[in-house]
Parts: structure tokens; sequence; C-alpha cells
């Protein structure tokens, strides 16, 4: 019996910490940030000055098809959702990949219910029959170059009646089983393959509740972080081009009242430190100041490790972000020598926080351990033999023994530290991990073992 769908609070506890997102999309506004547009507008065109070490000009056009509009809104969520289902199939050169709509919903970060099913297909229609002409602009990241060319993002796609042969249902509406085969353009998708992305967060995103929030994070977060340059504190541009980018029309006023809200939600997500304006009229500058708190999506192999030695999920997402992956794995590596040379404490995870917090204290076992037992490096614990064939009934539950079960699954890093982490946990077992290589979406069945994992005690 297939598995009930995750409601939308189980979803916000899932594994899937970080998303990943194609950067052309982002830097050449491709999708309008606005959640409406009016009913005529089926073209838009743009030019404007890049901020890329090249300094190119962008231009980009969109013309849709005679029955429907542009893309907008909350395309760029499914958009971003097809981007994250694409990596978790394996990126097929082909270019198709098949996603339920319960699982594209995971990866777009968006709340899972009946609104969130409705809008796939009508989204998945206008990205399939807009047109995007891009003039020297998209960057191809294996010819260092930037090129022209014409895209629907989007080449193709329909619905699979898993039990019979795979037609289209055009009234038929979407639940969560609906299974959908989706063919990308392959511009976009070998860009995606070339690694021309950058890491996103989903929990900032899960955060958001409007399409114009969501999209404008995701721009902001791409001029934080520009590819030919280090981490900008602040990004500043003129008003009415920038609305233009997102979609919004009209006077300063109204481009400024409409960017209100979502200002205001980025502000308290604790991404945005300060927004302000400079200058007057249709001449002003909206300048965005970000928060040096704001931290990177907690990496799952760091969040494995502190798990799998007591530290709560909870804590341990906070310690994986706040102190990074080199931190968190020279912490496991000092907590590992200390209990295999025999120290004893009161508090095995407290001992493993406290060497995070203060890893000086910790260069040597001689003020830890008794002088006759303490060595005078910290040597690491010796590794554990590798299993020669894991049994259903063998939970030695260690990362060597989960990276042997996974090392010829086909799966993206991100996933595979997820199936580790939960069995790490014991949320799945060894059978289950070795059962993989003979999923059909193997994927899919990592994102269903991670809605077992919900714990309300948890920190």
């Amino acid at each position: 019996m297939p598995r009930k769908p995750a409601s939308a609070k189980q979803v916000s506890q899932e594994l899937l910490l970080s998303g990943s997102e194609e950067r052309n999309l982002n830097r050449l506004s491709l999708v309008l940030a606005a959640s409406r547009v009016p009913d005529t507008m089926t073209f838009w065109s743009r030019s404007w000055s890049s901020s890329d070490h090249l300094g190119v000009t962008v231009h980009v056009s969109c013309l849709a098809s005679a029955n429907d509009v542009v893309p907008h809104g909350i395309d760029n969520d499914i958009l971003f959702g097809l981007t994250n289902a694409y990596l978790g199939a394996g990126m097929p050169p082909d270019n198709t990949f098949r996603v339920t709509a319960y699982q594209l919903l995971v990866y777009a970060a968006l709340p899972i219910g009946g609104h969130s099913y409705a809008v796939i297909k009508p989204s998945l229609t206008r990205l399939r029959n807009s047109t995007f002409t891009i003039t020297d602009s998209w960057y191809d990241r294996k010819e260092e170059s930037y090129q022209s060319l014409s895209t629907s993002l989007v080449q193709n796609w329909k619905v699979i009646e898993r039990r019979r042969m795979p037609s289209s249902f055009e009234d038929e509406s979407v639940n969560a089983d609906a299974l959908f085969q989706v063919t990308l353009d392959p511009d976009l998708a070998r860009s995606i393959r070339l690694g021309y992305i950058r890491p996103v967060d989903l929990n900032i995103l899960r955060s958001l509740n409007q399409p114009l929030t969501r999209t404008l994070y995701r721009r902001l977060e791409d001029e934080r972080n520009p590819v030919d340059r280090p981490e900008q504190q602040v990004y500043q541009t003129a008003l009415l081009p920038w609305a233009e980018r997102l979609g919004i029309n009209g006077r300063p006023d109204t481009v400024r009242r409409a960017l209100q809200t979502p200002h205001q939600q980025l502000l308290e997500c604790g991404f945005l430190a300060d927004v302000g304006y400079l200058g007057r009229g249709r001449n002003q500058d909206v300048q965005y100041v970000f928060a040096r708190a704001t931290q990177p999506p907690a990496r799952p192999e760091a969040v494995a490790a502190l798990t799998s030695r007591r530290i709560t999920q909870g804590a341990a997402l906070r310690y994986a972000a706040e102190y990074g992956l080199e931190a968190v794995l020279a912490a496991v590596e000092r907590y590992d020598a200390l209990l295999a040379a025999g120290y004893q404490a009161k508090s095995m995870s407290g001992l493993l926080v406290d060497i995070l917090r203060d890893p000086l204290k910790y260069q040597t076992l001689e003020d830890v351990l008794p002088a006759d037992r303490a060595p005078r490096l910290l040597t690491p614990a010796p590794p554990l033999p590798v299993p020669q064939d894991p049994e259903p009934g063998e939970e030695e539950r260690s990362l060597h023994t989960a990276a042997f079960i996974l090392r010829k699954l086909t799966l993206p890093d991100t996933l595979k530290d997820t199936a580790t982490e939960l069995y790490l946990r014991g949320v799945v077992t060894a059978a289950e991990l070795a059962s993989l290589k003979h999923e059909a979406m193997p994927a899919k069945t990592v994102l269903l073992w991670s809605t077992r994992s919900a714990d309300p005690g948890e920190e």
C-alpha cells in the first residue's frame, strides 16, 4: 500500500536541507516574480547591464503561446523544483526524468496541499509553451563564454499512469501520486550537468509564503554570492530597472508598496539586515544590506556525523550550520579518539559539543585522561574493517558501513547523505539501504524514508 503523503508540518522537517538552482535562470530573470500578470501579457523584452566580470549587456525576451500568459510567480518555484528533481534523478543525459507531484513540491520547497498540486499542470504548460530568446547572455561554463539561444526551458511533459501505457490526462486532477515525465531543454540540462548551480537554503524558502518573496530571496542570494567575486555584504541597484526584472511595473511608490511585504519577510527571517532607498523619484536606488549572521545550509554529512553520536536532530542542524563541515569532522575525530582511549564522560553528547566549541582544549589527551593512558598526541580511532557482505540483520550503523552499501548506487551526494543519516539514526535498515539499487526511483524512496523521521520531541 502506498505510504500516506506527509503533511505540510512533516515536510518542513524533511532532511532535504538545501537545494540547487541553475544560475542562468536567476541571473537572466527569465520567470517574472510577480504573483499575477495581466491577461494580455504574452510578451516582454528587456536589456540591462549585468555585474558579471565580463560586463556583458543582457538581452532577453519572452513570447508566450497565444492563449496563455508569460511564466510568472509560482512558475519560478516549479522550475526550481524541476532543477532539483533532475539532479535527484541522477542528471540523465537524455534530459528526461520522472517525478511524482508530491516529490516535485518537496523539491520546490512548496507547501503540500491542494492549491500547490493544482498549479503544477498550468505551470508546466506555461514553461513548455513560452519561448525565451537570449542574445549573447546565456553563460556556458565549459566554454567560459556568453552564448545566444532560444529555449522553452521545459521541452515536454506528460502524466504517466503507472499501470497502463503512458498518456496525457488533460482533465484529471493532480494528487500526490500523479507521476510526471518531464524533459528539460537541452541547454538548461547541460548547464546543470556542468555544475553551473548554486546551493539554496530550503529552510528559508519554506518560511516564505509568497512567490514574489521566494523569487526575490533567490535573486538576492545570486547577487550576494557572485561567481567571479567574493561574498557581497551590500547590493545596490536602480529601483525601476530592478522592479522591471522582477515583473513589477508602475511608479516608484507603487513598486515600493509591492516590495514592502517581501522586504519585511526577508528581514524577519534573518536574511537581510536592512533595506533602504537612496535618492528620489524615478532616479532612486534600493540598497540591500545582507545579515552577516546568515549561515550557509547545514551540510547533511555534518548533521549525520553529529546525530550518529547522540546529538539531537535540531541541535545537530544548528551546530552543523554554525561550525561547518570541517570543524564538525575534526571534533568527531577527537571525540572518537577519546572514547577509543577509554575516556568516560557524564554526558557523551555534552563532551562532543564541548570539543566542537573549544577544540584547542582537546589538542592532546594529557589533560583529560590519566597519565598512564594518555598518548602524547591525539590520534584518530582506527578505521572499521570494510564489511564483506552486509546482511539484512546486520546493524553496525557506521558511516563506513553505509558508504560500502551505497558505493555503487547512482544518486546525487546530497541524497546519499540523507540516506546515510537516516540509516545512522535507525530510521532505515541496512537491508533497505541495499534495496535502493533495485529501485526504479531511488530518490523518491529516500524522500519517503525522510517522512518517517519527523519527531515532535526533537530540539
